[in-house]
């Protein structure tokens, strides 16, 4: 019998009766007692009113006005609602995607490396799951929400998702740092990234793509966005193919998305947004342990959605979603299919009191089921948030909120967050946050899965965490360069971990064991980051993580959690149509289950040259000094690739 092996807070390997080693991502369940959806709808419709109507609020990310937001410059995760960065006291980023496009960064999961706070884990070669480390966090403590809805929890996990997602179809991304359960709910212990599909403005503009390269890559994408009279519409489709570098570790994906919005009257929205990816891929192992197989992993995520402005201070946003993950293993060993389904009622409403205080409240109502191999077990959750930005005096913004989450699994908890920010004059800010988070255990977690030796434990408990935050941006040059240093402490209680029957012998009890609340964990750092529009022609960037993770009790580092981050990019324009850049990715000081393992440093190098306002010519070189390395203990990186892509763009 394979094992498949996990890491969790408390620097403790986890090994579990799996078909695969890479089906980790919680492929395990047996049946729940089915429960009543009418009766957390109950609760989550009255929490919904005590808070809308002690408000009479409001929640949509638009301002008290009929001028468009270029949420370019604003972000959203921070408070829900469009806010400038320069006065938000969470630590929090946004990702240009046009800055994204000038350095060739073509895939999710390299965007998120270059941010401070943020290490990526790839099991292997693209396909392979990859995970998101925040601040220390373990990898289901960092939830991605997609569309304005939790796209992942501890049951659906977004390792295959992130693994293979290119950037087409998102229309603005952010990563929101520090624990975030108050306005997002569980899994939001390390942080929030967040996801918006592309909307649609003014005339129809859009790409044609055809890109091939090293490892026998070939990819194409085509994408248009756009609006008319009352409609705005846009769509995207990927198709993505490499054979990797290694036998029989092919991967092939499909992606597509489209947003759809149209404004029924000047004060009502309606709209909806699809997104999907199907992805196949071939499984070689680790060179520890040959176990070849097939994955088959598909995700979709469906939202319909009405805005409603009731004033110019109160806007009101109902949310509808629904969500699939299917995931397939096959091997000599045999088959395990799993199946993710959840069901979301989201609704937010925003009150803008005054010009000094603003407020958002609202509910969320969540129905999920977890199949493995035809078992079925389900759980409901059903929340209710306020949340405050005011602003006392033009240089101070002052945030707080509370939230209660009802569980039917598990029971409730409750989670708070403040935050403040000082601009003692223009061009610094002061910020400072302190905030509690909480994971709640997927229902395989406490319902077991008897197929892989997982016994059912009842009594556990959601994780919990508290941090805080304090730290200072510097605008310099006018402008033209600003610096952010940022230092963060949290503590993690209740973690999951897997406890074998019989620690000593465990292959007396055919590897039996439950995940049990065991570990606790504090992790520590700072963040820095700096970019610069040196002149017309050159611009810079660069961050860096110094982290400390270890397991409170026995004082052990916390494997996969590097001491050291950094990512830089120097850009040129020689000339207004020619860009040429390089950039260097540096990861040190860290461990995994055998202990310390090699860092590595890689270089990327690209250049581009426009042809004329519509054809684009791209080159780029990744891992350009070839070096050897494993982001997972076992599983080899990519060596140097060489890619070309057309870009057509109307």
């Amino acid at each position: 019998m394979k094992r498949e092996s996990d890491v969790l807070p408390g620097n403790h390997l986890i090994c579990r009766p799996a078909v695969s080693a890479l089906a980790c991502y919680h492929h395990r369940q047996t049946p729940m007692p089915s429960s009543s959806l009418a009766r957390s709808a109950g609760r989550s419709f009255l929490l919904a009113c005590a808070a809308t109507a002690a408000l009479r609020a409001q929640v949509i990310p638009l301002p008290p006005s009929n001028d468009s937001v270029d949420l370019d410059k604003f972000v959203v995760s921070a408070s829900r609602t469009p806010q400038d960065p320069r006065v938000t006291p969470s630590s929090v980023a946004v990702l240009s995607l046009s800055e994204l496009a000038r350095s060739q960064i073509v895939d999710l999961r390299t965007a998120l490396a270059q941010q401070p706070g943020i290490y990526i884990s790839d099991t292997g070669a693209r396909g392979g799951p990859s995970s998101v480390f925040l601040r220390g966090s373990s990898a289901h403590q960092t939830l991605f929400i997609v569309d304005g809805v939790r796209m992942n929890d501890r049951s659906a996990s977004y390792a295959n998702f992130l693994a293979g997602e290119d950037l087409g179809g998102i229309g603005h991304l952010e990563v929101l740092r520090g624990p975030q359960s108050t306005l997002y709910g569980s899994s939001a212990m390390g942080g929030v990234i967040l996801l918006e599909t592309t909307r649609g403005v003014g005339q129809p503009s859009g790409s044609l793509v055809g890109t091939a390269g090293s490892f026998d890559t070939f990819g194409g994408s085509a994408s248009i966005a756009g609006a008319a009279s009352s409609l705005s519409y846009s769509g995207s489709l990927v198709r993505y193919q490499t054979a990797n570098d290694l036998p029989f570790n092919d991967f092939k994906q499909w992606s597509y998305t489209t947003r759809l919005e149209y404004a029924l009257t000047p004060e009502v929205l309606v709209g909806a947004t699809f997104r999907g990816q199907n992805a196949d891929y071939q499984e070689p192992g680790s060179r520890l342990f040959s176990s070849p197989g097939t994955v088959s992993a598909d995700n979709y995520l469906t939202t319909v959605f009405a805005q409603l402005r009731v004033s110019d201070t109160i806007t009101s946003r109902l949310t509808l979603a629904a969500h699939r993950r299917l995931y397939a293993f096959a091997s000599s060993y045999g088959v395990s299919n799993l199946e993710n389904t959840r069901k979301i009622l989201d609704l937010q409403n925003t009150w803008h009191v005054s010009h000094e205080l603003e407020i958002v409240a609202g509910a969320n109502l969540e129905r999920s089921s977890f199949t493995v191999d035809g078992v079925r077990s389900t759980d409901e959750v059903g929340a209710g948030y306020v949340s405050a930005v005011a602003r006392p005096i033009d240089t101070v913004t002052l945030t707080g909120g509370l939230r209660y989450d009802d569980f039917k699994s598990v029971g409730s908890a409750t989670t708070w967050r403040s935050g403040i920010a000082w601009r003692p004059v223009s061009a610094t800010k002061l910020h400072a946050t302190y905030g509690t988070g909480f994971s709640a255990p997927g229902s395989d977690d406490r319902y077991g899965v008897p197929e892989f030796g997982e016994l059912p434990n009842r009594d556990l408990k959601p994780e919990k965490s508290r941090g805080w935050d304090a730290g200072i941006e510097e605008e310099l040059l006018e402008g033209k360069a600003t610096i952010g240093a940022t230092y963060f402490h949290n503590r993690f209680s209740n973690l999951f971990e897997w406890a074998y029957l019989d620690p000593k012998n465990p292959e007396t009890q055919n590897y039996k064991g439950h995940i049990i609340n065991l570990s606790r964990a504090v992790t520590s750092g700072l963040e820095f980051s700096a970019t610069g529009h040196l002149n017309s022609w050159v611009q810079a960037r660069l961050s860096y993580t110094y982290l400390e993770a270890k397991d409170a009790s026995s004082g052990q580092r916390l494997i996969r959690h590097p001491r050291h981050v950094l990512d830089s990019e120097l850009r040129f324009q020689p000339t207004k149509p020619w860009t040429v850049g390089a950039g260097l990715h540096l990861v040190a000081d860290r461990t995994d289950w055998p202990g310390q393992i090699e860092d590595y440093t890689t270089v990327r190098l690209f250049t581009s040259y426009a042809v004329n306002a519509h054809l684009v010519l791209k080159a780029r070189v990744e891992n350009a000094l070839n070096e050897s390395y494993e982001d997972v203990y076992g599983y080899a990186s990519l060596p140097r690739g060489i890619f070309g892509s057309v870009e057509w763009h109307f």
